[in-house]
């Protein structure tokens, strides 16, 4: 995985290092026809790249970003969605848990959350999940995994596979609450690629696959050494 800035440096140096190789191969062209009997008669041939186009195909791997979020709170959409995955969990794991209700969405541990939540709006983050793993469900706002029935049951789960569920509840309520969040605008520092598609294509990889066109156009620099009238050495750069 590279940055596509390295990448495209790294193309422009190699073409340079190509050029330059060519330039040299003139330079000994022209002292042989200068030294041949016939040929230094005739001007000695050089050969020029105008432009070069690249059709480069590319996996993206990631992107470095930063993005600023809006948190918007819909009471009766979260608690749809958020039962939803419940139920789910439910099924699962073969247990009963309870939903959760609009009253429950009106104590004040919800709330503090949603306002955390709302005093983020309008700040650029790398990642959305790093800023809801900050998020802390604490009691008493934990009634999702308590049993409606079944009690003894419950209790006497094995620790690790309660804990477990707890987790698996928690990261619902989570993206749950991603959901109600939208992009504003985002701040793009890097992108990363993978130049290699072939060993993607053979291990299955899902990165975003897109053909880059590169077209690189020849322009001329010099540096040229000249005396001014003091006798003094300067530098002067010549761009064509």
């Amino acid at each position: 995985m590279v940055k596509l800035s390295d990448y495209l440096s790294y193309l422009n140096n190699e073409i340079a290092q190509a050029r330059k190789g060519m330039d040299l191969e003139a330079i000994k062209r022209a002292k042989e026809y200068s030294e041949h009997e016939y040929l230094k008669y005739f001007k000695a041939p050089r050969f020029t790249m105008p432009s070069i186009k690249l059709e480069l195909p590319i996996k993206i791997s990631e992107l470095d970003s930063e993005t600023k979020y809006t948190f918007k709170m819909d009471r009766d959409v979260f608690l749809e969605n958020f039962n939803k995955r419940v139920s789910k969990i439910e099924k699962e794991h073969n247990v009963k848990l309870k939903r959760l209700k609009r009253e429950d969405l009106e104590k004040k541990e919800f709330k503090n959350v949603v306002k955390e939540l709302e005093k983020k709006d309008d700040r650029f983050i790398g990642r959305l999940d790093d800023s809801l793993t900050q998020i802390k469900i604490k009691q008493p706002f934990r009634p999702i995994t308590a049993p409606v029935r079944a009690v003894k049951r419950f209790r006497s789960m094995d620790a690790n596979k309660s804990k477990k569920i707890q987790l698996k509840v928690d990261e619902a309520f989570k993206e749950t609450l991603k959901e109600h969040y939208s992009p504003v605008s985002t701040k793009l520092k890097n992108v990363f690629i993978q130049p290699d598609t072939n060993s993607l294509k053979k291990s299955g990889d899902n990165k975003i696959l897109v053909k880059l066109s590169v077209e690189l156009v020849e322009e001329n620099l010099q540096i040229v050494k000249l005396t001014d009238a003091q006798g003094k050495e300067y530098e002067e750069i010549i761009i064509d």
